[in-house]
């Protein structure tokens, strides 16, 4: 196993990112299409896939309790500089909102959804004199076409690392089993860096405990464990501290996510889930990282496999991740391991998702503290039998069939939420 070629890749598609990443990328989009004009932009025209169209719809926008996909992209617009990033809305307040609403209101800009789970943005900003149309696909920065008036000025190969047609690697290649044991093997000095997201994640925890955040649920969960209504158990702790970092996210919250490919809920369901049974069980932070390097390659495998955008909840692919990462937290073995990944997939598979927005926080509770059950339940050895649904003997094949499932069977789920959400 190429342990050098998996941290590179970690490394990769972990990055910050200020707010839910599909109104970001919008934002970074039109931005990077705006700095292509000499000009000022008189209107932007985009294209989304319907996955994207969904997580943006509805999420608070950092530095705002605003919403939508034409204020993420008029912001994106008023915020044009060289070199954006993923964090393009730390610079978002009062002023540019109203300013942003002024344009919308005089239809500054069109959107349009086209039925796809692929990432894929396109935009169009046209000046008196000149037109710009961009390209970014597969990943949120990964600009990849820029065309000025008819001209082409970049057409950039696509660098999918999740093909890792450049290095020829494939994490889909390797068992869960063998993951486990990288992450018990790697040398410690190598994962240091998975220090950052563990800080950064922590810290918006942290401010969803204390502020006033999309639905609070985190900091009412600790409400009720001080009170005694709720126990202080290794269980809610758990949902606590995942869920915080949710609210805080969804809520509009101006705090940054280290994301895991793209998300950053499937970065906090990746990491926190580990990170807190780790704070609750006093674990050394050797073990600690090691535990959630396991968690993140292990979300790597199964999202390589299902898609980087699905109409299932990411939160139950990281969250079975993080399950595993649990129960070796717990002393469980290998059997352990994969038999609580299997629980979780049997447990929580059909959960959809119906677009970013401020309940997402109560489906990380969700997979948070059923991530904890699995875990327990594996070590007294209730794990979900190959007889049992979309469940097969072997993890890896049951990763497969959650794929199935979710590129065959839930294909046109998408499109219908996204009527749904028009209609209301």
């Amino acid at each position: 196993m190429d342990t050098d070629k998996i941290i590179k890749m970690i490394k990769a598609e972990m990055k910050p990112s200020m707010g839910c990443t599909e109104p970001v990328a919008i934002g970074l989009a039109v931005s990077n299409t705006c700095t292509n004009l000499s000009k000022p932009a008189k209107k932007l025209k985009l294209k989304i896939s319907s996955n994207i169209f969904k997580n943006a719809y509805c999420v608070k926008i950092p530095n705002t309790t605003e919403a939508g996909i034409p204020l993420a992209a008029t912001l994106g617009y008023l915020l044009t500089k060289p070199n954006n990033t993923m964090e393009i809305f730390s610079g978002v307040n009062d002023k540019l909102v109203k300013e942003a609403y002024t344009l919308i209101e005089n239809n500054f800009v069109e959107i349009e959804a086209i039925p796809s789970s692929e990432f894929y943005i396109e935009v169009t900003a046209l000046n008196d004199t000149e037109t710009v149309t961009t390209l970014t696909i597969d990943r949120h920065d990964n600009l990849v076409k820029v065309i000025k008036n008819d001209e082409v000025i970049l057409n950039a190969a696509t660098n999918n690392i999740s093909k890792n047609s450049k290095d020829n690697f494939d994490i889909t290649q390797y068992t869960v089993a063998q993951l486990v044991e990288l992450a018990e093997n790697v040398d410690i000095e190598k994962i240091k860096f998975l220090n950052e997201a563990k800080e950064m994640n922590l810290i918006a925890s942290n401010a969803g405990l204390k502020g006033d955040y999309g639905m609070n649920i985190g900091k009412n969960i600790k409400t009720m464990m001080d009170k005694g209504i709720l126990p202080n158990d290794l269980f809610y702790y758990v949902k606590m501290v995942v869920t915080a970092a949710s609210d805080c996210r969804m809520g509009g919250g101006p705090y940054s996510a280290m994301t895991v490919l793209g998300s950053g809920n499937q970065g906090f369901q990746a990491t926190l889930p580990v990170i807190a049974t780790a704070q609750y069980l006093n674990i050394d932070e050797e073990k600690t990282l090691r535990a959630m390097f396991m968690s993140i390659i292990i979300t790597f495998r199964q999202k390589f496999k299902v898609g980087r955008l699905s109409p299932i909840c990411g939160a139950t692919l990281s969250g079975a991740a993080s399950s595993a990462a649990i129960t070796w937290l717990l002393g469980g073995n290998v059997k352990q391991i994969e038999g609580a990944m299997q629980t979780m997939f049997s447990n929580l598979t059909g959960m959809m998702c119906d677009g970013a927005k401020d309940g997402c926080a109560m489906k990380l509770s969700t997979c948070s503290g059923e991530a904890v059950m699995a875990a327990r339940l594996a070590l007294c050895g209730s794990i979900a039998s190959k007889t049992d649904g979309i469940v097969s003997e072997h993890v890896e094949e049951t990763i497969s069939n959650v794929a199935r499932l979710s590129q065959e069977g839930m294909k046109a789920v998408d499109m219908n939420v996204i009527n749904i959400m028009m209609a209301k």
